[in-house]
């Protein structure tokens, strides 16, 4: 299937694969290792040509890439590979159960030889039971299998407490229920053994000893230690401690100062304590010691505790900096301190201080600490997202948030700055602005109703009102669509504006584009961007300007592929899906504002292009690592034009009257465009996928937490 006669990746091949590897959520140091064996990253690029499969979610992407290296050591044909890999793509096969049931069938029950032409349907039937396809194991069904095992367990569980084992449990669990999810299952083990036990005491936070070999375990325990007498901490003047922010540090060191946040990680020893606070402006190393670990509360000083402190603001030695306050590098020695609120035992260890997208290697530092990580980076993605509300306490995560902050009001600085007005159209409707397929349907009072694709055709209204406006609000796609780039919900920032060429129209959105970028740049904001994305700048102007019929023979002329089994290139007419339009924008590595497509490409409100009636006035804007993230058009202003293109799309111009009536009451030229602020924020945090800059993502399968 790949090709292994070359046992190294060309420059340009490392770099298309390495493209497509990380659209497939494969971690960054999976992707590097991958790419070091060139018969395996082809394997894995040939498993995703058959299935045309551009960019998924990790689990599936693991289990590709878990199958790829697979057939370096087993004797499966290609025909039975391809055929796991349908079952995978499908969704039939998601778990790593099912996964290992699947090679194990073929390898003893379902040889290459059946698939010549192809496995009978009692072949496939017995292959789908002995790997549970379609099998459901229900939360019921885990939540009794997991009371059952803690039953059969409990004296041990109550003797160890939290020192028991628990992947024993799980184990117990998963052998019973073969079909069930490992991530449920930890996650049910540790909600039932924690309502077993109650919170954690200081005991069961110490680590246990192991005795030694064939010797006593009473002959080995170390001779008690004597304890200091837990105290009271006398309250300081605390008008000699103003209160401030973390992000105003900057302007008190070597002064006294109080605080007020959550202890985002705990480490040290009995003597002396090394937290990080975290107060949602940045995060800050305080150090406990002396009377400070002696306090009454010291056993509630855990992990997302909330505290007050009262301390000294001072600037380590050099090279002694804590590393997750890289911006200031200062450190609080505290001097008093109180408990706010205080914090489940059953928290600590369930958030790692760490980007869950970083590699491995991190993760496997953090497993040494004294607390188990529950959302670390090697967890599934129903955990990561399950728990989004802690995963938004980490480093990363909370940047995200204020930087997204940020930005919007950067757009709209822009756009006030140019004497634009908001608008806030309605998003409940009774008409598409794109495509019925794609529509959310609801019942409205008994009438049918939509969630909109778009709130252009409502901005277009009111430009006779108030000329240049625009609006940020919420846009549904119902897109069955599970790639880096696609959410169900996302924020779409619109704008109409009147008496304008198309020729004006690209001006604006270069304009909005880099100004916006500029404006990010230099707010305060600015040093939070360049600390996630080091590389981010301004982009160059001008933007590139490419026709679609220039985009087809870009392809062609760079062997970029319709279908990359059949060589089939683009013609005339043929979309450009997001990995072909991916990797010529990655090519050409600038902005590039694709323009004029096909009429029947595009929405039913485009006008034609005056020179060539085959094409609209329309422009995507592409960016490198992202692809399309504005889209735009002149809008028909002609109400016979408009008529005529209700009729070739076959669409019902009755629910559209309101619409349609602006062409008969001074229609003027005009355009506007669409930009998912998703894409938009993935691009500029140099991140590598869409559910990333989601405070919720809402995608298929996913409408919770």
């Amino acid at each position: 299937m790949a090709d292994t006669q070359k046992d190294t990746l060309s420059d340009t091949e490392r770099a298309e694969l390495k493209t497509l590897f990380l659209a497939l959520s494969l971690t960054p140091k999976i992707v590097e290792n991958s790419l070091k064996n060139a018969t395996l990253s082809r394997q894995l690029a040939a498993f995703c040509a058959h299935a045309k499969l551009s960019a998924c979610e990790r689990s599936r992407g693991q289990l590709l890439y878990d199958l790829a290296v697979s057939a370096q050591r087993d004797s499966l044909s290609d025909a039975q590979r391809l055929f796991v890999v349908d079952y995978v793509c499908d969704d039939r096969i998601n778990s790593q159960a099912q996964f290992k049931a699947a090679l194990t069938h073929l390898t003893s029950k379902l040889p290459a030889s059946a698939f010549s032409p192809a496995p009978s349907a009692a072949q496939v039937a017995a292959f789908e039971t002995a790997c549970g396809v379609g099998v459901v194991v229900s939360a019921k069904d885990v939540s009794a299998a997991v009371q059952a095992a803690i039953k059969k367990n409990e004296a041990a569980l109550r003797k160890e407490r939290y020192h028991f084992q628990s992947g024993r449990l799980v184990g117990q669990v998963s052998k019973q229920l073969k079909w069930a999810a490992g991530d449920d299952v930890r996650a049910e083990v540790t909600a039932q053994i924690e309502a077993l036990l109650g919170p954690k005491t200081a005991e069961d936070l110490t680590p246990t000893k192991p005795s030694g070999k064939g010797k006593d375990s009473s002959a080995t325990k170390e001779k008690p230690s004597k304890k200091k007498a837990l105290i009271v901490l006398k309250a300081p003047d605390a008008s000699q401690y103003p209160l401030i922010k973390i992000q105003d540090t900057k302007d008190f060191v070597g002064k006294k100062i109080q605080l007020k946040g959550w202890i985002a990680q705990i480490r040290g020893s009995a003597r002396v304590k090394f937290c990080q606070l975290r107060d949602g402006t940045g995060w800050l190393q305080m150090v406990f010691a002396g009377e400070m670990v002696q306090s009454v509360d010291i056993n509630e000083l855990m992990q997302e505790a909330s505290v007050h402190v009262f301390g000294t603001l001072v600037q380590p030695p050099p090279g002694k900096e804590a590393k997750w306050t890289p911006r200031y590098g200062f450190e609080l020695n505290v001097e008093h301190w109180e408990l706010i609120g205080k914090s489940d035992s059953s928290i600590a260890g369930r958030l790692v201080f760490k980007e869950y997208e970083k590699e491995e290697e991190e993760a496997a530092a953090a497993s040494t600490s004294s607390n188990s990580a529950v959302v670390a980076i090697t967890s599934g993605q129903k955990v990561l997202f399950d728990l989004r509300y802690l995963v938004h306490r980490q480093h990363t995560p909370s940047i995200y948030l204020r930087l997204r902050s940020a930005v919007t009001q950067c757009f709209r600085e822009h756009y006030f700055a140019k004497g634009y007005t908001e608008i806030t159209p309605p998003t409940l409707v009774q008409c598409q602005a794109e495509g019925g397929s794609e529509l959310f349907s609801f019942d409205f009072f008994g009438e049918p109703a939509y969630l909109t694709q778009s709130s252009q055709l409502y901005l277009e209204t009111v430009i006779p009102a108030v000329g240049d406006c625009f609006c940020l609000a919420s846009s549904y796609r119902a897109e069955k669509s599970r790639t880096r780039r696609h959410l169900a919900e996302y924020s779409h920032l619109e704008a109409e504006m009147p008496f304008i060429t198309f020729e004006d129209l690209l001006e604006c959105l270069e304009d909005l584009f880099c100004d916006v970028v500029d404006r990010v740049l230099k707010s305060p904001a600015g040093e939070l961007l360049r600390e996630i994305n080091p590389n981010v700048a301004v982009p160059q102007r001008p933007f590139v300007r490419m026709e679609y019929v220039d985009a087809i023979e870009f392809c062609r002329k760079n062997l970029i592929y319709k279908d990359e089994d059949t060589k089939e290139f683009f013609e005339f007419g043929d979309d450009i899906p997001e990995m072909p339009e991916r990797k010529m924008t990655d090519m050409i590595g600038r902005p590039i504002f694709l323009c004029r497509f096909p009429v029947e490409m595009k929405a039913f409100y485009m006008p034609k292009a005056k020179d060539d009636p085959r094409l609209t006035e329309s422009v995507d804007l592409l960016v490198p690592g992202v692809g399309e993230v504005i889209g735009g058009s002149m809008r028909i202003s002609d109400f016979t034009e408009l008529m005529a293109a209700y009729e070739r799309e076959g669409i019902d111009p009755g629910p559209y009257e309101w619409f349609t009536d602006q062409r008969k009451y001074g229609s003027v030229p005009h355009g506007g465009y669409g930009l998912g602020m998703e894409r938009f924020l993935v691009w500029l945090f140099g991140d590598d996928h869409i559910k990333n800059v989601c405070l919720y993502p809402r995608y298929r399968g996913r409408c919770t937490p």
